[in-house]
């Protein structure tokens, strides 16, 4: 599976922080919002925590938290060493990345998100906030729009239907000249928000 691979090479990554000097912790605290048993905590858990371990001859281990029991605003605070975020948290600089129907497919998204663009727009992250982005990846899709009102097909379709959005300007504003109705929310409130 992509997402395992893409956690292993973050395990390693880790490795190198810590090596360097950046983190100082044996127990590694991991953040998501995620449940455990969606493809990225299955990899989570397949991938990261093992690798962390197996990387660092078991002097590293993760401790993953699910659910947003600790999630990536803490990383500001210092208390988390790896943790998933949405886009919209690194500001403007992974925005394009919000857009639904710009790749035709995963592994367009892949391609972009690995190549040129993911890298200048994780650097740019890096930058003005301060975190390193390992990766970009969609967990929900890139084509994906759904209501519960009537089938969309169209822009015009979507005329004053509630969609729920990141707080992502991007999809704040896309949804509104589409001339759906948006309503953002934080990851923490989607739960209930569905």
């Amino acid at each position: 599976m992509h997402m395992r691979a893409i956690l292993s090479a973050a395990a390693m990554a880790v490795i190198v922080l810590v090596v360097s000097g950046t983190v100082d912790a044996k127990e590694l605290k991991f953040g998501t919002t995620v449940p455990s048993t969606t493809s990225l905590g299955k990899s989570v858990e397949d991938g990261l925590i093992p690798g962390v371990a197996k990387a660092s001859g078991g002097k590293l281990t993760v401790a993953a938290h699910y659910h947003g029991s600790v999630c990536g605003e803490q990383a500001n605070q210092g208390l988390l060493a790896v943790w998933t975020s949405s886009t919209a948290n690194f500001g403007n600089a992974l925005s394009i990345f919000d857009l639904p129907y710009l790749f035709k497919d995963q592994d367009t998204a892949n391609q972009v998100a690995d190549g040129w663009l993911g890298d200048a727009a994780s650097e740019n992250a890096a930058k003005t906030t301060q975190h390193r982005g390992f990766e970009v990846f969609s967990a929900g899709g890139f084509r994906q729009l759904g209501n519960t009102e009537r089938i969309t097909k169209s822009p015009k379709d979507m005329k004053g239907i509630k969609f729920r959005v990141t707080k992502s300007p991007i999809e704040y504003t896309l949804i509104e000249s589409w001339g759906g109705i948006p309503v953002p929310y934080d990851w923490l409130q989607l739960c209930q928000g569905l």
